[in-house]
């Protein structure tokens, strides 16, 4: 069996796309072909020019041949009844990102509802038929991977991958090992030292390694991203799409 590794770009946003879609195309040339791209679906407060213009770089980067993922609903937690301590814990250690940290089953299927309506909302603003497209999203990555017990089952009824911190589960319960290297968040002091694990599991014989990159690493961990990419296809791994798996 070929040996596989993911390429993610986390946080695409309607108040982002314009600066991260040149760094976007740049690592395409590199990988020689598209990525997983982690799209945040709610415009609240956008410009009508904005999200058309959003939208309509979404389908040409899916012409292109990435993928679109959806991220959660806002990635900016509001206030739910019923969060557990651990969820809160979760919450302050992201600042307030992490939305579906620790919810009830309650209010995990209403804010995931939120996140769905969202997306569709998006691909349907101009009256197209494009939301009938991506009426469901190749995969659901929730912020900062802080979850719920009653998520994985919620997404998975949606028929969608559920990715987590260590796991990737498709819709149909098939589950792959899945590592995966960051950056964003991290004190300067561990960079090197997460360059080097994202190295390290490119190597590694079993599993699907996962590269998760956002915004916020562009400029200064441009040349750790690249090289760790290079690592992956240095030892043979076939960059793939959660749709593949």
């Amino acid at each position: 069996m070929a040996r596989k590794f993911l390429l993610c770009f986390h946080d695409i946003s309607v108040w982002n796309y314009r600066k991260v879609v040149p760094e976007i195309r740049s690592l395409k040339d590199l990988c020689g072909r598209g990525f997983s791209l982690l799209v945040i679906p709610c415009t609240d407060g956008a410009t009508p020019e904005s999200i058309s213009e959003f939208r309509e770089t979404l389908l040409q980067l899916e012409s292109e041949g990435f993928e679109l993922a959806l991220h959660g609903y806002k990635h900016k937690a509001e206030f739910s009844q019923g969060r557990s301590y651990r969820g809160l814990v979760g919450m302050s250690l992201t600042g307030g990102e992490a939305e579906f940290a620790g919810l009830c089953e309650y209010e995990s299927s209403r804010l995931l509802q939120c996140g769905l309506r969202a997306w569709n909302d998006l691909f349907s603003a101009d009256g197209s038929t494009s939301a009938v497209a991506h009426a469901r999203p190749a995969a659901f990555v929730p912020p900062t991977w802080y979850s719920n017990r009653f998520l994985p089952g919620q997404v998975r009824a949606s028929k969608m991958l559920y990715e987590d911190r260590f796991l990737l589960t498709t819709a149909k319960g098939f589950r792959y090992a899945s590592p995966v290297a960051s950056f964003a968040g991290l004190p300067a002091c561990l960079e090197k030292i997460s360059v080097a694990f994202g190295s390290l599991i490119m190597k590694l014989p079993v599993g699907i390694p996962r590269l998760a990159i956002h915004p916020v690493d562009f400029p200064l961990m441009q040349g750790a991203i690249r090289d760790i990419i290079r690592a992956a296809l240095n030892n043979r791994r076939t960059l793939v799409h959660y749709g593949e798996l």
